[in-house]
């Protein structure tokens, strides 16, 4: 098992570069981010609904 210090550092110490436009944000991680796709599961299980 994954000690918390462990996950803190993988969620929370990563490099992206953060777009903002007026209806959207996007988030650019670098092409060599190992953790990239579990971020991009994480934020579409965070996306609000469509209406």
């Amino acid at each position: 098992t994954a000690e918390f210090a462990t996950l803190r550092l993988r969620l929370l110490k990563v490099a992206a570069r953060v777009i903002e436009t007026a209806t959207r944000i996007r988030v650019a991680f670098a092409s060599a981010c190992p953790d990239a796709s579990l971020f991009r599961t994480i934020a579409t299980g965070l996306r609000p609904a469509p209406t």
